[in-house]
C-alpha cells in the first residue's frame, strides 16, 4: 500500500468516529412575520440584504413580556415536497427562553443590535429594538440540524392567543474544504 492511501483510509476513519466535527454552512432564503390574531404586540419589521442574506431590521415589542407569555419555537424539515414536523421544537416562558435558547442559539449573532442579552431579557422590555447585519451562522447547531431546506417558526403567544412571531427558511449544508 503507498503512503498517501493509507493517509487517506486514517483520514476517514476519523471522521467516521466522528473526531473531526463538519461544519455547515447557513444561508436565509426567506424571513417573513407573523401577524397577531387579534392584535399585534411583538411586531418583527425585518428583510434579507444583499448577496449574503444578511438580516436587517427592528423588533417593536408593545408590551413588556413576562414569563406570562409563551415563546414557541418549532422547527420543520422540507421532504418530499412538504413541510414536515421535526423533533426539535421547544415552548418555554419568556424569561426561560431567552435564558436557554435565544442566549445560546441566537444571541451570538447580534452584534450590532441593542436586543437586551444575559440578565437583561427578563422580563424583555417594551421597547424598539434594532439588529443590523446579522449573519446567522450554524456552528453550534450541528447535533440538531438536519441538512438542506429548514423552516425555523417562532410564535410568541399568551393564553393561546398569538401576539407576533417570525417565520425564516434557510438551507444547512456541510462546508466543503
Amino acid at each position: 500500500m503507498s503512503l498517501k492511501f493509507v493517509e487517506v483510509l486514517l483520514l476517514l476513519s476519523i471522521v467516521t468516529l466522528g473526531l473531526i466535527r463538519a461544519d455547515l454552512d447557513c444561508r436565509m432564503e426567506s424571513v417573513e412575520k407573523i401577524v397577531g390574531d387579534e392584535e399585534t404586540l411583538v411586531d418583527f419589521n425585518v428583510r434579507l440584504i444583499g448577496r449574503e442574506r444578511l438580516l436587517n431590521g427592528t423588533l417593536n415589542i408593545l408590551v413588556d413580556l413576562d414569563d406570562e407569555v409563551e415563546f414557541a419555537h418549532e422547527i420543520f424539515a422540507h421532504r418530499n415536497g412538504d413541510w414536515v414536523p421535526s423533533s426539535i421544537g421547544v415552548r418555554y416562558k419568556t424569561c426561560k427562553y431567552m435564558s436557554l435558547i435565544y442566549d445560546k442559539y441566537f444571541g451570538p449573532f447580534f452584534k450590532d443590535s441593542d436586543l437586551p442579552r444575559g440578565k437583561d431579557t427578563c422580563p424583555l422590555k417594551k421597547g424598539n429594538y434594532y439588529f443590523k447585519n446579522i449573519e446567522v451562522t450554524a456552528e453550534n447547531w450541528a447535533h440538531y440540524a438536519r441538512m438542506g431546506l429548514v423552516k425555523s417558526v417562532l410564535t410568541i403567544r399568551k393564553n393561546n392567543i398569538t401576539y407576533g412571531g417570525l417565520i425564516c427558511v434557510i438551507v444547512l449544508q456541510e462546508k466543503v474544504f
